[in-house]
C-alpha cells in the first residue's frame, strides 16, 4: 500500500507529465530574432566573441517561464516543447518548409502565421552567411554526385551544431560556473603578460567569461520569476518550494551546490544552456549515480532528504527535459524520426578503480524513468561480471512493461573496444554513452563520437552489381572495371568481394572529406565557448572543442546496411558459386526486375531461404564479419581535422549507430540478393535483416557474438523484439535475465528491446488516439509509436518477435 508520501509524488509527477505530453510541439521564432539582433551589432568583432555575445543577449532577453507544479526550472523557448530556430547554421530549408511543418507524416510541429513572417522578415541577413552556405560552397562535385545516388548522407553535420558531447560534471559540481569563470579569468591575464598578441588565446578567454557570466545571470532571472510568483501564490506548499526555487536559482549555477536538489538544478542548467547555445543534439548526462550520488548519500544520511523526495526530483528532471525540442530538416528527420534529442543518462557498471559502481541512485533513476514513462532521457545501464543480479532484474522489469528502456552495455565488450583505439583501461572504464550507443570519456571527448557522414553499405553493393551505374539516377563515380556495362558478369565470388572493397574504399574517401569539409566550417560557426569551458583541457589551451581542445577526439561514420551486404553476399556465393543453383545473368535480372515474374518469384525464394545472419550460422555470420572488417581495415589511414592540433586520436572508429535511416536509406537501394524488394529497409544496425531471425533470440546473440565488437569505439547497437507474454512471471524474468548475462559473456556490446506484440503496433498505426503513451525503442533511442512516420512504424511492425 503507498504511503501519503508516494501518493503525493505520484500525483504531482502525473500532474506536470500530463501537462507536458498535452502541448503540441511548435515552432519558436524568439532565438532566431534575438541572435539576428546581436550578429547585426558584432559583426566585426571575431567569431567566437560573437557567439558568447549572441548567448549573452539571448539568456538575458529570452522569456521565461516556470510551469505548474515542476521544481526543476528553465525553458529553452518561449512555450513547452516548442524548437527555437538557429539561422545561423541553416535556413534556406526554413524558409523552404514554413508552410509544410504542420502537414508533416512524423514530427508535426504548430507554426503560427506571426512566426513564419517572423522568421521570413530574417532570411535576407542570414542568406548566403550560414554554416551550411559554407558547406555547400566547399563540397566537391564527386562529393554532391555521391549524395545525389543515396550512398552518403551529410545530414546534421552539414547544416546544425554538432552535440555529441557529456560535459566535466565532476568538475562542474566541485567549482560551479563562478569557479570556472575564474580559472578562464586567471588564464586572461596570464595571456595579458605573457603572451599579448595571442588574440586566440585571449578572445577565447573573453568568450568563456561572457558566457559563464550570461549563464549566471540566466539563473538569477529564473530566481527572480519564482520570488515574483510566490508574492502571487496563495498555495502555502506551492509558495514555499518557489521560495526555494529562488533561493536555490540565485546560488545555482553560479556557486558550487550544497545539496541533491541544487545539484540536480545545475545539471540541468548546464544541459539547457549547451541546448541554447548550439543545436546539436546527443549532449548527454555520463554517469549520473556516479557524480550525483555523494550530494545523494550526504542529503540521506543528514536526514534532509528521503528516497520518495529523490525519486520526485529525478522523475520532474527527466519530464523535464522532454519540454526540450529540435527541430530539422525533412530529408535528416527521416532519418531521426521520433522528436529525439539522444540525451544519454547512464548508470551502474566498474568505476575505473576496478571496483563496481551500482548505488541506491541507480536504481533510483530505473523507479524513475518508470515514474516519468517519457522518450528522454536516452536511458541506459551498464553490467559487466560484478554487477549486482539486482541491478539487471531491475532493468529487466522496466523493460518488461514494453517502455524500450534501459539499452544494456557490456562493459568488459565496450572497455575493450575503447583500448583498441588506445585509450587506457583506468579511463576506458570510466566511459559513458554519448547518445545512442556511441561511446566516449565524460568530460574528455570531443564532438561526435558518431554520427558524422551516413554511408548507405546497401547502395554500395547496388553499385558494385551494376558496374557503379547507380539505376536510379544514372550517375557513375566508380567502375568494376574500365567497360562501362552496367550489366557486368561476375566469374566469381572472389571478383565480387574485390569490386566491394574497391568500391567501399572510394566511397569512405568521399565521407571523410565531407567531414572534413563540414568540420572546417562548423570550427568557425559552431564556435562553442559555454559547451567547451565543460571539457577538459579546452581551457587550458584556449581551444574550443572543435579547434582541437578535447583532451580524446574519434569519431565515426553511421555505416547503414552491413547485414544486408552480408546476406547479399552470403546469397550470391551460395546459391551462384557454391551450389550453382542460378547463375549470375540470372539473379542480376530478377533484381533488375525486382523479382517481379514467375521464374523470378522461385529466384527469389531461393534468395529467401539462403543462410540468414541471426541463426547462429557460421557460412553466413562469418561474411557478415567480413563486411565489418572491410571498412574497419580501411580507418586506420584516416584522420579528422582535429589531428595534430592537441587531442589524442584524431582517428576514426566504426559504428553501426544509425538511428532510423536504415528506412530511408533503403528507399534509395533497389532489390538484393537476399530477397529483399526495391524500397524496403535495410538492416538496423547491427541487428539482423527484418524477419530473417528465424532461430530465436540465442542464435541472435551468438550471431551477433562473432562480429568484431572489441573494434567498434563508435557503437554497436542490436535491437530485440520480444512478445509481452514471455517475460511475465518470476520464472520468465530470470530466464530473461540470463539471457542477458549469456549475452555480456559470449561477447556482446549493446543490447535493447521492444516488449509489445505487433498486433498492439498495428492497432496503434490505425488509431494512434487509443495509444498516447505507447513508448517504442526505435533504434538507439525511444520515441512515442504515435509520433513516427508510417514507414519506420511499418518497419518496427515487421520486426522478428522472439520467445524465450
Amino acid at each position: 500500500m503507498l504511503s501519503q508520501q508516494e501518493k503525493e509524488t505520484d500525483r504531482r509527477i502525473k500532474k506536470v507529465r500530463d501537462d507536458l505530453v498535452s502541448t503540441t510541439p511548435s515552432i519558436c521564432p524568439e532565438r532566431a530574432l534575438l541572435i539576428t539582433e546581436s550578429y547585426k551589432e558584432t559583426e566585426s568583432s571575431p567569431m567566437i566573441l560573437r557567439r558568447a555575445m549572441a548567448l549573452d543577449k539571448i539568456l538575458t532577453e529570452m522569456s521565461i517561464f516556470i510551469e505548474d507544479e515542476q521544481l526543476i526550472v528553465g525553458n529553452q523557448a518561449s512555450i513547452v516543447r516548442a524548437a527555437p530556430i538557429f539561422p545561423e547554421y541553416s535556413i534556406d530549408w526554413i524558409i523552404k518548409e514554413l508552410d509544410t511543418f504542420d502537414k508533416r507524416p512524423g514530427d508535426v510541429f504548430k507554426i503560427s502565421e506571426k512566426t513564419k513572417q517572423k522568421l521570413m522578415s530574417i532570411y535576407p541577413f542570414w542568406k548566403g552567411k550560414t554554416h551550411q552556405d559554407e558547406v555547400l560552397k566547399n563540397l566537391t562535385e564527386l562529393n554532391i554526385l555521391a549524395e545525389r545516388q543515396g550512398v552518403i548522407h551529410r545530414g546534421g553535420i552539414s547544416m546544425s551544431g554538432d552535440g555529441h558531447i557529456i560535459p566535466n560534471h565532476e568538475k562542474i559540481l566541485m567549482k560551479g560556473y563562478g569557479g570556472i569563470i575564474a580559472e578562464a579569468k586567471e588564464n586572461l591575464e596570464r595571456i595579458k603578460l605573457t603572451d599579448p598578441k595571442n588574440d586566440h588565446a585571449l578572445n577565447f578567454y573573453n568568450a568563456v567569461v561572457i558566457a559563464l557570466n550570461a549563464a549566471v545571470k540566466f539563473g538569477k532571472r529564473f530566481s527572480e520569476k519564482a520570488k515574483e510568483m510566490s508574492l502571487n501564490e496563495e498555495n502555502v506548499k506551492r509558495k514555499h518550494e518557489l521560495d526555494q526555487i529562488s533561493v536555490i536559482c540565485n546560488r545555482i549555477p553560479e556557486q558550487p551546490p550544497k545539496n541533491f536538489y541544487e545539484a540536480l538544478q545545475l545539471v540541468y542548467f548546464t544541459h539547457l544552456i549547451m541546448m541554447i547555445e548550439s543545436n546539436g543534439h546527443s549532449f548527454s548526462f555520463g554517469r549520473f549515480d556516479q557524480y550525483m550520488y555523494p550530494f545523494y548519500k550526504k542529503d540521506v544520511e543528514s536526514g534532509v532528504l528521503t528516497y520518495e523526495k529523490a525519486r520526485e526530483l529525478v522523475a520532474l528532471f527527466f519530464i523535464k527535459l522532454n519540454s526540450l525540442n529540435k527541430v530539422r530538416p525533412w530529408d535528416h528527420t527521416e532519418f531521426g524520426v521520433g522528436y529525439p534529442l539522444y540525451s544519454n543518462l547512464m548508470v551502474g557498471g566498474i568505476k575505473a578503480d576496478g571496483t563496481d559502481g551500482t548505488n541506491e541512485l541507480s536504481y533510483l533513476c530505473i523507479d524513475a524513468m518508470r515514474s516519468s514513462w517519457l522518450p528522454e532521457p536516452n536511458f541506459s545501464v551498464r553490467y559487466w561480471s560484478q554487477s549486482p543480479k539486482k541491478l539487471l532484474k531491475e532493468s529487466a522489469k522496466l523493460i518488461r512493461e514494453g517502455f524500450g528502456m534501459p539499452s544494456l552495455f557490456c562493459d568488459e565488450t565496450v572497455i575493450e573496444a575503447l583500448k583498441y583505439i588506445g585509450i587506457s583501461e583506468k579511463a576506458a572504464r570510466d566511459y559513458a554513452s554519448m547518445g545512442c550507443v556511441e561511446v566516449a570519456i565524460p568530460g574528455k571527448w570531443g564532438h561526435r563520437a558518431t554520427g558524422m557522414t551516413y554511408i548507405n553499405f546497401g547502395k554500395i553493393l547496388e553499385l558494385v552489381l551494376n558496374n557503379g551505374i547507380d539505376p536510379m539516377t544514372g550517375i557513375c563515380l566508380i567502375s568494376v572495371n574500365d567497360d562501362k556495362n552496367r550489366d557486368i558478369l561476375f566469374k566469381s565470388y572472389d571478383e565480387i568481394w574485390q569490386a566491394w572493397k574497391k568500391f567501399l574504399k572510394f566511397y569512405t574517401d568521399l565521407a571523410v572529406e565531407s567531414d572534413k569539409i563540414c568540420d572546417t566550417s562548423l570550427k568557425i560557426h559552431d564556435a562553442d565557448p559555454f559547451a567547451s569551458s565543460f571539457i577538459d583541457c579546452c581551457v587550458k589551451r584556449a581551444k574550443t572543442i572543435k579547434e582541437g581542445g578535447a583532451q580524446y577526439d574519434f569519431v565515426s561514420h553511421s555505416t547503414v546496411g552491413p547485414t544486408t551486404v552480408g546476406d547479399s553476399l552470403a546469397a550470391i556465393k551460395k546459391l551462384v558459386f557454391d551450389n550453382k543453383l542460378i547463375n549470375f545473368k540470372e539473379l542480376k535480372e530478377a533484381l533488375d526486375c525486382n523479382w517481379e515474374g514467375e521464374k523470378n518469384q522461385r529466384l527469389r525464394k531461393l534468395a529467401k531461404n539462403a543462410p540468414k545472419f541471426g541463426n547462429d550460422d557460421d557460412y553466413v555470420d562469418n561474411i557478415v564479419a567480413d563486411v565489418y572488417e572491410s571498412y574497419l581495415e580501411l580507418l586506420p589511414m584516416y584522420c579528422n581535422e582535429r589531428a595534430g592540433k592537441g587531442p589524442i586520436g584524431c582517428g576514426y572508429t566504426m559504428s553501426t549507430s544509425n538511428i532510423s535511416s536504415y528506412v530511408p536509406y533503403g528507399m534509395d537501394v533497389g532489390a538484393t540478393p537476399d530477397g529483399r524488394a526495391a524500397g524496403e529497409p535495410l538492416n538496423e544496425g547491427a541487428s539482423p535483416c527484418l524477419g530473417s531471425d528465424r532461430s530465436g533470440p540465442t542464435a541472435v546473440a551468438k550471431s551477433v557474438s562473432k562480429l568484431p565488437n572489441t573494434k567498434m569505439a563508435g557503437g554497436q547497437l542490436l535491437n530485440m523484439k520480444f512478445t509481452p507474454g514471455v517475460l511475465e512471471g518470476d520464472e520468465n524474468l530470470n530466464k530473461f535475465v540470463a539471457f542477458l548475462e549469456a549475452y555480456r559473456q559470449l561477447g556482446g556490446f549493446h543490447i535493447q528491446f521492444n516488449v509489445v506484440d505487433s498486433e498492439t503496433l498495428k492497432d496503434a498505426k490505425k488509431h494512434p488516439e487509443k495509444y498516447p503513451d505507447l513508448m517504442i525503442r526505435v533504434a538507439g533511442y525511444c520515441a512515442l509509436f504515435t509520433s513516427l512516420m508510417p514507414e519506420v512504424q511499418d518497419a518496427i511492425i515487421a520486426r522478428t518477435e522472439h520467445s524465450i
